[in-house]
């Protein structure tokens, strides 16, 4: 996972450093009595810190490297999901993969040096200008995990009428193919890491989470459909709403890094 700034350098070329994130680490059995118990209404279902943010938009670029990834100067952070994202930033490009996540403070100034190539998808957020703060420290960035040659894994996770949770595909993630989404608002966002011996038994999310995965395998089991799990590798999302009944189990398949991108009832997709 490479977790990068881009920001302008004296000559008017583009300078890369590493972007710390504020990213707490988990690990070993985790005890699920406090999701529930705040699930049902006791405590703050937002108990954890999380920064705020302007909102989220979506681009399916697919190979056109005449989309335009920055069309203003506040500062913009973006995952790539697919495919990938080559940055003109010295004798070589850097090349952004799945799981990978860059900050631009100054989009317009910098577009020409970012090109898309393969079947590109981002995901980008509005940040404040003050992010990520003093609390960042650099990410592990030595975590080796692709998503291989498998297909984007794109869920929605769900409550149904029987209490139990259930998988569907995330049909509404992204907009047609050369179009950047509306923006979806947010209440904010986090980072999360996870042990490889981190194991959460059922519990409910509380709130709607859309969780990007940026290294390693978080596999979810839920009670519907037979007991249907998915992995999700680095670029896969998973749209976690299932707030009540019995929720999911947490696995995880080596370190794994985490995205959480936090959406008010109101706001979710159709």
């Amino acid at each position: 996972m490479k977790s990068l700034k881009f920001c302008p350098d004296s000559t008017g070329l583009i300078a890369a450093d590493v972007l710390p994130l504020r990213m707490p680490q988990a690990s070993g059995i985790i005890d699920p009595e406090p999701f529930r118990a705040r699930a049902r209404g006791e405590g703050q279902a937002l108990a954890e810190a999380f920064a705020p943010s302007g909102g989220m938009r979506t681009l399916h670029a697919g190979s056109d490297l005449s989309c335009h990834l920055f069309d203003t100067d506040a500062p913009l952070l973006t995952f790539v999901i697919s495919g990938a994202v080559a940055v003109n930033a010295g004798p070589a490009d850097i090349v952004l993969e799945p799981g990978d996540v860059f900050l631009v403070e100054s989009g317009i100034a910098l577009a020409r040096h970012f090109e898309t190539r393969g079947d590109c998808r981002l995901i980008q957020l509005s940040v404040p200008a003050d992010w990520p703060g003093e609390r960042a420290r650099p990410p592990k960035t030595d975590n080796v995990s692709t998503r291989e040659n498998l297909p984007c894994n794109f869920k929605r996770m769900f409550k149904a009428e029987d209490g139990k949770s259930y998988f569907r595909n995330f049909d509404g993630l992204f907009a047609d193919q050369g179009t950047w989404s509306a923006t979806t608002p947010l209440i904010g966002f986090r980072f999360i890491g996870m042990a490889a011996d981190t194991f959460i038994d059922w519990h409910p999310e509380i709130v709607n989470n859309l969780v990007i995965v940026m290294s390693g395998g978080l596999e979810l089991e839920v009670g519907g459909g037979a007991g249907a799990v998915e992995i999700f590798r680095p670029g896969d999302v998973c749209l976690a709403e299932d707030r009540t009944g019995e929720g999911h189990i947490d696995r995880v398949h080596g370190n794994v890094q985490v995205a959480v991108l936090i959406v008010a009832d109101e706001h979710l997709w159709p």
